[in-house]
């Protein structure tokens, strides 16, 4: 696992955090389940995505706003992008371990605000700072969590080669 602060041109991605947080027209979707159905459900077991790359094909709008941090990434071929939207809750709630593919791959998770929810790697509990990149393989168990002092805790998850 590598954690990069401030990974990204401060003018970029400030554009990219208010395109996805700040203005009123980016789409969210909600999904009753944050990790597998087969788990116990909690009230708390929700959160809101949009997929940006999957199947082999753009899924949004999105996509070309990603341009320059896949340039930076060097990708050969994406998996899949989507950023994920976890609201408030009283307490931090630690979600389920998972792993996103059952092959070795490379991961990026990156930042959109700072808080004080994050995720779980190897062990390790990286806590959610802006315009942070957490590298890892995502074929190995991590896990997400909400956050408290903030709306929402926000993040673009990359999985690739």
């Amino acid at each position: 696992m590598e954690i990069i602060k401030n990974y990204l041109d401060t003018n970029y991605f400030e554009d990219l955090k208010n395109k996805i947080l700040i203005e009123q027209n980016f789409p969210f979707f909600y999904n009753d389940v944050i990790v597998n159905k087969n788990d116990q459900k909690k009230l708390t077991d929700f959160y809101f995505f949009h997929i940006i790359y999957e199947n082999l094909t753009p899924q949004s709008e999105a996509f070309n706003l990603l341009n320059p941090f896949f340039i930076k990434l060097k990708i050969k071929s994406l998996i899949r992008v989507k950023v994920n939207l976890y609201t408030r809750t009283e307490e931090i709630i630690k979600h389920n371990m998972h792993t996103d593919f059952p092959f070795e791959h490379k991961g990026a998770i990156l930042s959109l605000n700072t808080c004080d929810g994050g995720t779980w790697v190897e062990n390790k509990f990286v806590k959610s700072e802006e315009n942070q990149v957490i590298f890892f393989d995502p074929s190995k168990p991590h896990c997400s969590t909400s956050c408290t002092d903030n709306q929402v805790r926000v993040n673009i998850i990359f999985n690739y080669f």
